[in-house]
């Protein structure tokens, strides 16, 4: 009798399949211990690992007070190093 290869779940990870641990940590742009630290952490639910990444990623606050700011700065920088 021939057995049928069992299909992989579509929305979990499978941490000792080699193959899905390349395609997962090139899709998500982290390395393989970070995947296999948050599956640890969160399960191998592909929702909860990208919800883990996105919780990680430093949030970027700019003030707007400061943008005239940073451009006089540059400006000024331009300007010293072209008229010396």
């Amino acid at each position: 009798m021939r057995r049928t290869k069992p299909q992989p779940i579509r929305n979990k990870i499978d941490p000792s399949d080699p193959a899905q641990i390349r395609a997962w940590t090139r899709r998500l742009g982290i390395t393989p211990d970070d995947l296999k630290r948050m599956i640890g952490k969160v399960g191998n639910s592909i929702a909860a690992i990208n919800k883990e990444i996105e919780l990680q990623k430093p949030s970027v606050q700019i003030d707007p007070a400061s943008i005239p700011v940073a451009k006089a700065a540059v400006a000024e920088v331009q300007l010293t190093a072209t008229g010396s």
